[in-house]
């Protein structure tokens, strides 16, 4: 277990390259999104049963094209395999494990962000502010690299529990 954690860290950390050539943006979100969810305890209500999947929602529209659907394709986190959906109304993200919110949704997420306390869902978003509205992980590119920042607070109201590996390699935002 400590063998798979290490080279999990050392995979993100390789991540926090600079973006150059063949390597996509989205790409690395896709899988830092799969990744995020083997370090993220969510409430044993989030699930009936030890198979139902793990819904990772996309609020707006989809940045990513195919590549989160490549990323998570035959894979599991503890014996759930993953489903992605795309969503338009602010009443959805309930039924989601995580919720990302692209840049163009702040408006909406701003808006939605007090329904999502003790919900179970972690926000993962990509815009300055992201964390301070409420939302528990924010993407930020830094020198061409793709960073990211955790607002634990937020977590614990949403009633998630990060693993310090996770953490470790996090940006600490606004608690």
């Amino acid at each position: 277990m400590l063998t798979r954690l290490i080279i999990a860290a050392a995979v993100l950390t390789t991540l926090m390259v600079p973006l150059q050539g063949q390597v996509d943006e989205y790409e690395v979100k896709a899988f830092f999104l799969f990744h995020f969810a083997k370090y993220v305890e969510w409430p044993a209500s989030s699930f009936k049963n030890g198979t139902d999947p793990i819904v990772i929602c996309i609020l707006g529209e989809n940045p990513f094209g195919g590549a989160l659907e490549r990323a998570i394709a035959g894979k599991l986190v503890e014996g759930h395999p993953f489903v992605v959906r795309q969503i338009a109304t602010a009443q959805q993200p309930v039924s989601c494990h995580i919720l990302f919110v692209g840049s163009a949704e702040r408006k909406r997420f701003h808006s939605i962000a007090s329904s999502l306390k003790n919900s179970g869902v972690l926000t993962v978003g990509e815009f300055q502010g992201f964390t301070t509205d409420g939302g528990v992980i924010n993407f930020k590119l830094d020198e061409g690299k793709v960073r990211f920042e955790i607002n634990q607070e937020a977590a614990e109201r949403a009633g998630l529990h990060i693993s310090s590996r996770l953490l470790s390699l996090a940006q600490v935002g606004k608690k």
